[in-house]
């Protein structure tokens, strides 16, 4: 009898391990983050940093979240397996057990994602706004209508467009006398 697997990752566990691990760590267990499997390799930069240090630094870059989900599904499909039965008959109840903190797992990190990828381009759009001078109108136009292949590449043609904004420093007065 033949069995179709429950999830569906788009790639293979080998491409996934191979891509985290090329920006992130395997994290040690982590009991307030226990769903949480990997870290960045490079720490974020200040938030007082430069706009473009913090984007080639890799700041604003797509967490490791959904790549995670995917390990958890092929997790998933391994239990799936061992759940057949000698006779083809899959046990229901006893993958339903198994995979309950796989699917505890998946909803907290699709929850991470979610939330950080919204302050990330929040983050992004304010920070754009506040370098150039836009509008959000013209921030939202810009980000439509590009033809930019990064993030990095989309900064160096804003700059170019509409230059930075000069900011004095906060440097205190000097006296006279």
């Amino acid at each position: 009898m033949e069995h179709t697997l429950p999830m569906k990752p788009k790639f293979t566990r080998s491409f996934i391990e191979r891509t985290l691990s090329k920006r992130y760590f395997k994290k040690p267990y982590d009991r307030f983050m226990w769903w949480r499997s990997y870290t960045p390799k490079n720490k974020p930069l200040d938030k007082r940093k430069p706009l473009i240090d913090r984007i080639l630094n890799g700041d604003f870059e797509v967490g490791p979240y959904l790549m995670e989900i995917e390990l958890v599904q092929h997790n998933m499909n391994d239990k799936y397996l061992s759940a057949i039965t000698s006779g083809g008959e899959v046990d229901y109840s006893k993958y339903h057990q198994e995979t309950s903190i796989d699917r505890a797992r998946m909803k907290r990190l699709l929850e991470d994602h979610e939330k950080e990828e919204y302050r990330k381009l929040d983050d992004i759009k304010r920070l754009f706004l506040v370098k150039f001078k836009l509008t959000s109108e013209q921030y939202d136009k810009e980000v439509l209508n590009t033809s930019a292949k990064d993030l990095a590449d989309f900064y160096y043609r804003m700059e170019k467009k509409y230059g930075t904004y000069w900011q004095p420093t906060k440097m205190p007065k000097q006296s006279i006398y």
